[in-house]
């Protein structure tokens, strides 16, 4: 099995031992404007802002769970709904996501899975790579899969444009010179980059458009120590449920 149908087995458990799954509480999905989801940030070039990706958020009782997804929907059900969902689509996947982050954040499993807002994401970045820098120093190779224009920025400026590389999916990124880097087709690279780095710091939203088991598979590759960190409140549940490394400084938890 995959990571998310791993999680999935492991959260049908927890849903069974803790009486829920049969418990007619509804979960509520909706997609949210790039405002509610991400405030007024200092940088204008984020995807949500873009309209490149949406930040679905379900409710599960006093809990908030969100995943990015460009195949957004409404949702409306309970968990045993959510269980019968066949995870082929990214539409699919991001409601199971979503879910999984708002039950474990109702039953205190995991914590912010609440988007940052404003200048949070900025700060975010800069914390990530000041962190990177003081345990792995100046000279560390780090390869961000996902184009997140304030973590992207904080690397680079830590880091220098020689020691970074970027993958991105969206065509209107690929080709383009950020900071000093070439934006390289995610599609054809993303794995590259993976295991040719010494640290990949790599998009939760991998964990919905099925790309995760691969660029986990190719960490692994030849016993090499590969330095794999998930960002982002997508993974939050997933993350816990699979013991996955993951950073997301100033997320919230409501």
């Amino acid at each position: 099995m995959g990571i998310l149908e791993n999680a999935l087995f492991k959260f049908k458990n927890i849903v069974e031992n803790h009486g829920l799954i049969d418990e007619e509480i509804t979960i509520k999905m909706r997609p949210l404007r790039p405002e509610e989801a991400i405030g007024k940030p200092i940088r204008d070039d984020f995807p949500l802002l873009k309209g490149k990706e949406v930040l679905v958020e379900a409710k599960f009782l006093d809990a908030k769970g969100q995943a990015f997804t460009d195949e957004p929907s409404n949702f409306e059900g309970y968990i045993k709904d959510i269980l019968n969902l066949k995870i082929n689509s990214n539409r699919n996947r991001a409601i199971v996501v979503a879910t999984i982050n708002a039950v474990l954040r109702h039953l205190e499993m995991v914590m912010n899975t609440v988007h940052c807002r404003d200048k949070e994401p900025t700060e975010c970045g800069d914390e990530m790579a000041d962190r990177f820098f003081n345990r792995w120093g100046e000279e560390m190779t780090v390869g961000l899969v996902g184009l997140q224009p304030a973590i992207a920025s904080s690397l680079i400026n830590r880091f220098s444009p020689k020691n970074v590389q970027i993958a991105d999916m969206d065509k209107s990124n690929i080709g383009k010179n950020f900071e000093g880097v070439e934006v390289l087709d995610g599609r054809e690279f993303s794995h590259k980059i993976v295991a040719d780095n010494f640290l990949a710091l790599v998009t939760g939203s991998s964990v919905v458009n099925g790309t995760i088991d691969r660029l986990i598979k190719v960490s692994m590759m030849d016993n090499k120590n590969r330095i794999v960190i998930f960002y982002g409140t997508t993974i939050a549940g997933v993350a816990y449920l699979e013991n996955l490394n993951r950073l997301c400084f100033k997320s919230h938890s409501d």
